[in-house]
């Protein structure tokens, strides 16, 4: 269970660091689909959405997106 929570948040920021997201909600979509139910849930705390948040924008700068 601690795996798997741990993997969506690794993914969380793998695709936030990929410069193709530009918000914690299109991070949390895309976990949806590619079947992580739990990131609503995971990705629900003010903390986490902010990180996701700031490194899509540093990474949308870092790639020109």
């Amino acid at each position: 269970m601690r795996k798997k929570n741990l993997e969506i948040f690794e993914q969380a920021v793998k695709l936030a660091g990929s410069g193709k997201y530009e918000s914690w909600k299109d991070i949390q979509k895309e976990l949806v689909q590619k079947g992580y139910r739990k990131a609503p849930d995971l990705l629900g705390g003010d903390k986490i959405r902010s990180v996701l948040d700031f490194q899509c924008a540093h990474a949308q700068k870092k790639t020109g997106a």
